[in-house]
């Protein structure tokens, strides 16, 4: 179930970024959708956790939208988060692919 649930969720994602490349939108669902991907690339997580994480990054993506001049402010909220989700290999990790580490915080 868990493996059917996961496959969904990344079919969606790969639809909606594919979508996103056509209409050049900045839509915080596609954005957070393609940060997951991207994190998903570097360490494994399991369907409970990116949910979290993408609600996470969603949540980043529309308050920056609403509120530009609160970006730093949010990105060490996200380095936060990311500290007490991960492990600290995980996290090390991460913050070592500086792209990757970027793209999650702003």
């Amino acid at each position: 179930m868990k493996k059917i649930f996961f496959g969904m969720v990344l079919f969606f994602a790969c639809i909606t970024s594919a979508s996103a490349q056509d209409t050049k939108l900045k839509d915080p669902n596609v954005l957070a959708k393609n940060e997951l991907n991207s994190l998903m690339k570097v360490i494994e997580i399991d369907n409970n956790l990116a949910i979290t994480i993408n609600s996470l990054l969603l949540y980043k993506h529309e308050t920056v939208l609403k509120s530009p001049e609160r970006k730093e402010e949010i990105a060490i909220t996200i380095d936060d988060k990311l500290k007490g989700i991960f492990l600290p290999e995980q996290y090390a990790k991460i913050k070592k692919n500086k792209v990757l580490y970027n793209d999650l915080l702003y």
